[in-house]
């Protein structure tokens, strides 16, 4: 092997993951890899894998993953609802793996800090479109290291369950969009009202009208205060209907 070569070497190493970084990604997503090179190659970024020769991407795990997120979500939904039909199915699968849904997740996990990429490309401030297509590559990794189960729990955690304030089971904002959907009624419109606290803590309030009911409720994640005035909402319009 050559001087350039073994520069080349060294820069690869250089630049790929350490242990530290593995495990924050693994705990994460709930799952450690038996093959840390597939998580690997599902934060490999084409841009990196030209500018250094590598024979791999992670274009291919993102094509596997995106049809995973599709699949289990899917059947998710069609045991979590057995009364919704085919449309509103679609709709609520369409909300949980849109694109920004597949970013915030991903930002999360600190994929835009994580992802292997070329020098053209700004470390934190990549497309939201590649980090999101990176979360799809690691959910292909995780099916072709642990099996569709793995790939499942996985899935269910970052997508499927509950804010941490309320703990597991089906997402309240989902269930509010179903009911509104079934009767008709507009979608909510979750209104940031204030963010308290330190930036390492904080602390966000969010304000939810909807048929002349109104509340406002706090929590550690925006998400977790959307999912508490979700769920007061959802309880007050099936006390209206008698439901």
């Amino acid at each position: 092997m050559g001087l350039i070569d073994l520069d080349l070497e060294a820069l690869k190493r250089k630049q790929r993951l350490d242990e530290h970084e593995i495990n924050f990604l693994e705990e994460g997503l709930g799952y450690t890899f038996d093959d840390k090179m597939l998580l690997e190659e599902a934060l490999c970024h084409s841009s990196f894998a030209n500018e250094y020769g590598l024979p791999y991407n992670n274009e291919r795990l993102e094509f596997m993953g995106d049809s995973v997120l599709s699949f289990i979500t899917a059947r998710t939904l069609f045991k979590m609802y057995p009364d919704a039909n085919e449309g509103e199915l679609t709709r609520m699968r369409a909300e949980i793996v849109k694109s920004e849904s597949l970013y915030r997740k991903a930002e999360a996990l600190r994929i835009p800090y994580l992802l292997l990429h070329g020098h053209a490309m700004k470390s934190g401030a990549l497309p939201k479109s590649i980090c999101g297509n990176a979360l799809e590559a690691l959910l292909g990794a995780v099916c072709l290291d642990g099996g569709v189960g793995s790939a499942e729990r996985v899935i269910k955690k970052l997508f499927l369950s509950d804010s941490e304030e309320q703990g597991a089971g089906p997402d309240p904002k989902l269930n509010l969009q179903m009911w509104l959907q079934a009767h008709g009624m507009p979608l909510p419109k979750y209104e940031l009202v204030s963010t308290k606290g330190p930036s390492h803590a904080p602390v966000f309030e969010v304000r939810l009208r909807m048929c002349g009911f109104e509340h406002v409720e706090s929590g550690r994640t925006r998400k977790g205060a959307e999912a508490k005035v979700a769920d007061l909402i959802l309880r007050d319009l099936r006390g209206r209907f008698g439901e």
